[in-house]
Parts: structure tokens; C-alpha cells; sequence
């Protein structure tokens, strides 16, 4: 298993170029995929890649 795989909530704030408090608002909406741990919470990095290359707005002209 990959050490570097999971993130706490700093470090995946800062993977995605997001404040904390910004996160935790996705975490408490269920708008960011995460894992629960007792009261930990953390973030699997490639979940993470999926979640936001499915937010990614085209060119209009790309599609044509």
C-alpha cells in the first residue's frame, strides 16, 4: 500500500489548491468523495483525481 495515497484534510486542501474550510463545507455536504475513520477523515489522492477531472469544463470549440 502506498503511503501517500491518503490525505488528511490539510493535505488534500492543499492538493486541490482549496482552503480547509472550503473542504470541510464539500466534506459536510457529501460533494467530495472521502473515507471516515472514527472522527478522522481522509482522502484517497486518486479518488480525489476522478472527483475533480469529472469537474472539468472544455473549450466549446473541443467538442466540435
Amino acid at each position: 500500500m502506498n503511503p501517500n495515497r491518503y490525505l488528511d484534510v490539510a493535505g488534500a486542501a492543499e492538493y486541490l489548491s482549496l482552503s480547509t474550510s472550503y473542504l470541510f463545507k464539500l466534506v459536510s455536504r457529501r460533494k467530495v468523495p472521502f473515507i471516515k475513520i472514527g472522527r478522522l477523515v481522509r482522502f484517497d489522492r486518486s479518488a480525489l483525481d476522478k472527483w475533480a477531472g469529472r469537474r472539468q469544463v472544455l473549450p466549446k470549440d473541443w467538442l466540435s
